[in-house]
């Protein structure tokens, strides 16, 4: 995986692997889904060390799905409005990300996320 040196390059990885997550979710391709979920997370740790989480808010009207569903999730402690109108567009949609986007909401409403 590519050494990860500044927030542009955490960018371009979260949103490469977010976009292939959702893609291998809808097709039930849990192995490259984990291989994703895994930069994702990678890039999250960086930019979350640099101080600069808030740089995924450039993601909130992404033409994919997975790409704003992540990035509104990881969002939701530092813009937290912003997270939550999107992953309840999300959740009004119908498919696995709607699901996905329905309990992400309801665990952060009831405290059970440490993002």
């Amino acid at each position: 995986m590519t050494k990860i040196k500044d927030a542009s390059v955490a960018l371009t990885l979260f949103e490469e692997a977010a976009s292939k997550h959702a893609e291998a979710t809808e097709q039930g391709d849990y192995k490259t889904g984990n291989k994703c979920y895994a930069v994702i997370a990678k890039a999250i740790t960086f930019l979350k060390e640099q101080n600069e989480i808030q740089k995924l808010s450039e993601f909130l009207n992404h033409n994919s799905v997975g790409v704003r569903l992540w990035a509104a999730t990881y969002l939701l402690p530092v813009l937290e409005s912003e997270g939550i109108r999107i992953l309840e567009q999300i959740a009004g949609a119908t498919g696995i990300h709607s699901f996905t986007a329905k309990t992400t909401l309801s665990e952060w409403r009831k405290g059970n996320l440490k993002l």
